[in-house]
C-alpha cells in the first residue's frame, strides 16, 4: 500500500504565506487600469482554456476587445 505524501513544513507554510501576502499587498498597491489591463489578460487566457476545450461561450461571456 502506498503512503500518504509527507505534510510541508512548517518553515515552508511560513515562506509560502509570507509571499502570498507580499504578492496580494503589491497587488493592491496598483494603479486600478493596471488592474483591469491585468484582469482583460486573464479573461482572454481563460476564454482560450476554455474554447480549447469546446466550451461554447455566450457572446455576453466572452471576453471584450478593449484596451484600458
Amino acid at each position: 500500500m502506498s503512503e500518504s505524501p509527507q505534510r510541508p513544513s512548517e518553515e515552508l507554510l511560513n515562506r509560502l504565506f509570507e509571499g502570498k501576502r507580499a504578492l496580494h499587498e503589491a497587488q493592491r498597491m496598483l494603479p486600478l487600469p493596471e488592474k483591469l489591463r491585468q484582469l482583460l489578460e486573464l479573461q482572454k487566457i481563460s476564454y482560450e482554456i476554455l474554447r480549447a476545450r469546446g466550451v461554447e461561450l455566450r457572446p455576453w461571456e466572452k471576453p471584450w476587445n478593449v484596451e484600458p
